[in-house]
């Protein structure tokens, strides 16, 4: 089964300080929804249509669902807006071996505030089907930062998603 994971990037990586990878939660809506996918040919996204990445500061639950999010930085506020990664190519390059294992990598995500401060704290990022609002599908969490984090105007928070199948 799918094993996603996010690799934050460290704002500092080009001179040497390690990426961070955390593991993430698929609540049993999006175990649901990429079983559907892989054994039924169900897609809970049309084709075509493309995943979205937000920040939240959630405690995961296996029963999540997109409303459930409740941390997340107000869209529109400051800057803030989910990042869409194309469900092609393109959006996933990188596919490779990690330990045996294979994956796939989104491409780097950057969030930036600009006006203002994002308005919550943030400690981990999600991945979903909508570009704004709390219809749809939620199919994961990334493992949590070390520390709450808040962008900062004028700052920005990179990270990339990593699905493994183990």
């Amino acid at each position: 089964m799918p094993r996603p994971s996010s690799l934050v990037l460290s704002p500092y990586h080009h001179m040497g300080e390690p990426d961070i990878i955390v593991p993430n939660t698929v609540p049993n809506a999006g175990e649901e929804d990429f079983l559907q996918a892989i054994f039924q040919n169900v897609f809970p996204i049309a084709g075509g249509a493309n995943f979205h990445v937000g920040l939240c500061n959630q405690a995961p639950a296996e029963t999540d669902t997109h409303a459930s999010i409740t941390t997340e930085p107000t869209v529109g506020t400051n800057g803030y807006a989910r990042q869409t990664i194309p469900r092609n190519a393109t959006g996933w390059p990188t596919i490779a071996t990690v330990n045996g294992h294979k994956s796939i990598r989104s491409t780097t995500e950057t969030f930036t505030a600009s006006g203002g401060n994002f308005d919550a704290a943030i400690t981990r990022a999600y991945l979903c089907d909508a570009a704004s609002g709390t219809s749809g599908a939620l199919f994961s969490y990334s493992g949590a930062l070390t520390a709450e984090l808040t962008v900062l105007d004028g700052q920005s928070f990179q990270m990339q998603y990593e699905c493994y199948l183990d």
